[in-house]
């Protein structure tokens, strides 16, 4: 699977209110889902790392960046 294809498919499955952002709450999600039982601390500390713009929500953009740089 294209990493794009992987990205949009995460975005959709992860923004579960469809506001085009993940919130915090659906990040942490996200987060479990893709590394597992890692604790909410480090949740806290990539989701503040990869919301460049601070606007307390990821973006398509952002999550892009994120898989990028931890999944790959």
């Amino acid at each position: 699977m294209e990493l794009n294809q992987w990205v949009d498919e995460l975005f959709e499955v992860f923004d579960e209110d469809k506001d085009g952002v993940i919130s915090r709450s659906e990040f942490v999600e996200l987060i479990d889902v893709l590394l597992q039982d890692k604790g909410i601390r480090m949740c806290e500390t990539i989701f503040n790392r990869f919301d460049t713009d601070h606007t307390n929500s990821i973006s398509k953009d952002e999550l892009k960046n994120m898989v990028i740089e931890l999944a790959l």
